[in-house]
This record gives structure tokens, C-alpha cells and sequence, in this order.
């Protein structure tokens, strides 16, 4: 109850959460799931998410679910909450032992909690799915059937669609429910197939559709690089303003304990321990990649995990001592503690709540209308576009003056408009209008550019030069007086060295595995070339582009 309340007092949707309802359109128009017809991209980072959505779209017949996604999200957070507790209270029920609440109020004294309860964005499933994973695998102590086994092996397993990371944390619990229950041969490959055919399943579809290994954003952030420094940054943005070392280092005492206490119940320290050993994996991965630029968004996973086995707690001195610590804190925590932003120069982390508050002047920015009149210049000439029957790709200058070209003969679509706010400018635009993602989350391109330090997602900017390129007729102009100078000035010949890479090697396979009509035989390419593609790289600089893919000298 009390997060259910706490969530809705902080409900919010950002504009990635508009990516998801933008998708959802499409897919409800019956264009698949694109950003843009016509150009495969992933663009949800939440296969699941994204497919929820649609059903709830299907159901209530309304194609816009950025208000469905708020409400639901919060209703899967608070299922989640009451989840996981009921599982920790199981753990620890024995007859005339009180519980309690510890690690529960630890979440519930953080802000970021409350204001991720909602957002739009697949926290609230994930909290969920995290939750059942745990409920299952605390169940699975008295419930070895063959179908009870197998049941949980399919919900646990479907966690590379919550978020591709949580195969991680699927795979820990994977392994946990195997040790714990011992099942035969025939239940446990029974298990591994319940498991593994959902995600195997989609991630067939996803080589075959898209052409590559990994949502469109994984490749735009790089998910495989190495960035600890500003991993660590993160976690430091996270722990520091909520002094949030005063419950953990007592708490981590205490877990100590417990896993010390059951060394001779071997079910109840593999139980206890699964996920304490996940959250830390996880932890190292978001630390590893660098953390991500919306405050603690992505260590919450990672805290929800190692609190699991301490959400409440069996009555002792220690316990008490430290249910004292808790309920100390957490009212000042929840009260007093406000998250101080520093320049985004020292270390581009938002507090995404709040700027959104700021950038629609809404206190609460709950629905995709709250987020489009800042957008209306750019919505009054789509809509001038497509009534009038110019066929133009439209942009904002660099004093939010409008800017029109031609748009090629050959893309689909009635328009083409640059998005720089990717989610609300999907919202401005009908279906049947292509959007031209300015930082890479759905841009084939972009994403692929060498990855510089900077805010994750927003460090591979379009350059003019590829974006003429790749969507301006022929005839647009190219030099410096002429329109193109929203971000950059762009010459002819870069124009032509960039239309040039385009056509070239690994680029125009690129081009080809998310353009080509969806035949078996492109399937098929897709599918067996997804490994290499998801390589390539793309060099920002149009001239050296075209000598990688051309062979240009």
C-alpha cells in the first residue's frame, strides 16, 4: 500500500517512456514493432514491456498508451513489493516468530523507488519479475513437482526480455532452482526448455527482423564496453545523497549472520544466497558499462535483489538493533534527503523527474499531451506536410526555426521530421511519418558511430552530412549558406563522401538489413549475418567512412 501511494504522489512518464508508446502505434497499425514503417530498428530496450503494452493498447482499444503505461507500471511495482515480502516472510516463518520490517523500508525511504514505481519505462515489470522470481524459487523449498519445477524454470527464464541484462539474474536463479529441487533428467530438460523458448524464440525473431543481436540502444550505448570510473561515479550519485551506507553496512552485518546461521540448512543458504550473488552481478555490470545518465534508475534492480532475503527479518536483539537503525533513517531519508544535481559538464546524471516537471511545466507529466506543446512548431509543419502532400524532411534550426528539404524518392512515408526529444516527436507525427532519430536510439547509423566519452545515449549526434545523405533528395542543398546548419555546417563533398559509404560494404548491408521488404530470403540473410552486423562500426567523420567501406584512398 505504501508504495502504491508513494508512487502515485511521484507519477511521472519521460519521454523514453513515449518510445514505447510510439512503438505500440505501430504495432496496432499493423507495421510491426518499428519506430518508423519501413525501417526495422529496435528501438525498446523491454521486449516484454514493449508487448504488454500493445496487449493493453489491443484490449482498451486506445493506441496511445503513455497514461496505460504509468498506471500499469505502478500496479506492477506494487505486486512486486507485496511479492517479494510474502516470499521473505515464508523464508523466515517459524511458529511464534515475529517479524521485522527492515530491508522493505530501506526501499521505501528512496525517492528514486517512488519515482520509478512509475515513469513509463519497464521498472515496475522488472520489480515484478524480480519479485516472482524469488516467490518461486522461496516456494520451490516444499514444491519439487516435475510441473512446479517447470513453471518457475519458464518465468525465471524470461528475464533477457524484461531487460537483456537480467539474464544474468536468470541465469543465477536458474542455476539456484536446479540445486535446490535435484529434478531427473526428464524434468530438467523439460525446465531448460521451458526456460530458454521464449528468449531463444524472440531472439531468432529479433536476428531474423532486425538483423541484429541486441536492441538498437545496446549498440547506441555500447553494452559491452568498459567504463568503471564513471560506473562507480554512478553509484556514488546514488548512495551519497541519501547516506545510504548507514542502513546498508548494518544490513550487510546482519546478512552475514543469517547466511552464517545456515550453513547447516543447505536449502535455506542456497535460497538466502541466490539473491545476494545476483544483485552483486548485476551490480558489476552496471558498474562495468558505465551506469547510465538517469539517477539511480539502474542500480535499483540491483538493491531490490540484495535487500530480498532481508525485506523483513525474524525478532532478535540484533534485529531489533537494526530495525531501529532503519526506522531512524528512513523517515528523515524519505523526508529531508533530495537528490542535488551538479552540472551536467562534471557528470551528466539527471534527475529525469525533474527535468521533465521543468521541461513541460507539469507537475505531474503523465500523458503524451503533456510533453507536445513544446514540440509545436515542429507538429504544425508535419501537419502542413502531410495535408498538403510534401513529400519533405523536417527539422528544427538553431533558433528553433523550421527547416524543410526534399526527402528521398525512395523512403517510405508521407514526411520524415529529425527527432532530438525522440519520444515526443514520435507523438507529433502520424504513422505513415518517418522519424529520424538525431542520437541514435533507433538510427541504424548513428548508433554504430565510434563511441566518445559522454551522457550514455546521447554522445553519437547525426551529423548534417549523414542526414542529408541518407534521407535528403538529391537536389536539397548541401553547402554552408544553404539550410542544413542545425548542428553543424556540411559541404557538398562530404554529402557525396557519406551517400558514397552508404552504398559501400558492410555499410549498405546495414542499410539493406533494415530497408529490404521482409522476404524469407531477407530473413534468412539477416538472421545468419546478425553476429557481424552487430560489430560494425561506423566511423562519424563521412571521409573516413568512406575509405573503411569504400576502400577509398
Amino acid at each position: 500500500m505504501l508504495i502504491a501511494v508513494l508512487g502515485y504522489l511521484t507519477r511521472w512518464i519521460c519521454d523514453d517512456a513515449l518510445i514505447f508508446t510510439r512503438i505500440v502505434e505501430q504495432i496496432l497499425s499493423g507495421n510491426g514493432p518499428v519506430y518508423s514503417a519501413g525501417e526495422r530498428a529496435e528501438t525498446s530496450t523491454s521486449a516484454l514491456w514493449q508487448w504488454l503494452l500493445a496487449l493493453a493498447g489491443f484490449v482498451s482499444g486506445n493506441t496511445d498508451t503513455s497514461a496505460i503505461s504509468w498506471m500499469l507500471g505502478l500496479a506492477l511495482t506494487a505486486g512486486g513489493f507485496a511479492l517479494a515480502v510474502a516470499a521473505t516472510r515464508r523464508l523466515h516463518d517459524r511458529p511464534g516468530t515475529w517479524l521485522l520490517p527492515v530491508g522493505v523500508l530501506i526501499l521505501l525511504a528512496l525517492h528514486p523507488v517512488w519515482q520509478y514505481a512509475t515513469s513509463g519505462l519497464e521498472t515496475g515489470l522488472n520489480t515484478f519479475w524480480m519479485a516472482a522470481c524469488w516467490w518461486l524459487l522461496v516456494r520451490a523449498r516444499g514444491n519439487t513437482s516435475g510441473k512446479a519445477i517447470t513453471g518457475a524454470a519458464l518465468v525465471i527464464g524470461l528475464g533477457p526480455l524484461v531487460r537483456p541484462e537480467q539474464a544474468l539474474v536468470a541465469a543465477v536463479f536458474l542455476v539456484a532452482l536446479w540445486l535446490l529441487t535435484r529434478p531427473g533428467r526428464r524434468v530438467t530438460l523439460a525446465a531448460a526448455g521451458a526456460a530458454a523458448a521464449l528468449p531463444l524464440g524472440y531472439e531468432i525473431f529479433r536476428m531474423g527482423y532486425y538483423g541484429v543481436l541486441v536492441p538498437m540502444p545496446a549498440i547506441t550505448k555500447n553494452a559491452d564496453a568498459s567504463r568503471w570510473a564513471r560506473g562507480f561515479t554512478y553509484l556514488t550519485d546514488f548512495a551519497d545523497p541519501y547516506l545510504l551506507w548507514i542502513p546498508l553496512v548494518p544490513v550487510t552485518v546482519v546478512l552475514a549472520r543469517l547466511l552464517r546461521r545456515t550453513r547447516a540448512d543447505r536449502s535455506g543458504l542456497l535460497v538466502t544466497l541466490t539473491p545476494v550473488v545476483a544483485g552483486l552481478l548485476l551490480l558489476g555490470y552496471v558498474l562495468k558499462v558505465g551506469g547510465d545518465y538517469m539517477h539511480a534508475r539502474m542500480l535499483l534492480p540491483s538493491l531490490f535483489l540484495v535487500l530480498l532475503p532481508v525485506l523483513v527479518l525474524p525478532r532478535s536483539r540484533t534485529t531489533g538493533v537494526l530495525t531501529l537503525v532503519v526506522v531512524v533513517w528512513a523517515p528523515l531519508c524519505a523526508g529531508l534527503a533530495r537528490y542535488r544535481e551538479e552540472p551536467a559538464a562534471v557528470r551528466s546524471i539527471d534527475d529525469e523527474r525533474a527535468y521533465y516537471q521543468a521541461w513541460t511545466g507539469r507537475e505531474y507529466p503523465t500523458d503524451s499531451t503533456d510533453f507536445t506543446p513544446r514540440q509545436r512548431n515542429l507538429q504544425d509543419a508535419v501537419a502542413d506536410a502531410v495535408n498538403s502532400g510534401r513529400r519533405v524532411l523536417i527539422y528544427q534550426g538553431p533558433h528553433n526555426e523550421i527547416i524543410t528539404a526534399p526527402l528521398r524518392a525512395d523512403l517510405p512515408g508521407k514526411a520524415a521530421v529529425l527527432g532530438v526529444y525522440l519520444g515526443t516527436v514520435g507523438m507529433l507525427a502520424p504513422v505513415d511519418v518517418g522519424i529520424v532519430d538525431f542520437w541514435g536510439l533507433s538510427n541504424p547509423i548513428g548508433a554504430r558511430f565510434a563511441f566518445p566519452e559522454g551522457k550514455p545515449g546521447h554522445a553519437k549526434p547525426l551529423s548534417n552530412a549523414w542526414l542529408v545523405a541518407d534521407y535528403a533528395a538529391p537536389e536539397a542543398p548541401t553547402s554552408p549558406a544553404g539550410n542544413f546548419v542545425f548542428r553543424d555546417e556540411v559541404t557538398p563533398a562530404q554529402v557525396a563522401a557519406a551517400r558514397h559509404a552508404l552504398n559501400c560494404g558492410d555499410l549498405a548491408e546495414v542499410q539493406r538489413s533494415t530497408r529490404e521488404p521482409l522476404t524469407l530470403k531477407r530473413f534468412w540473410a539477416n538472421l545468419t549475418g546478425a553476429w557481424h552486423r552487430t560489430q560494425v562500426t561506423i566511423p562519424p567523420d563521412p571521409f573516413e567512412a568512406e575509405r573503411k567501406f569504400c576502400g577509398r584512398p
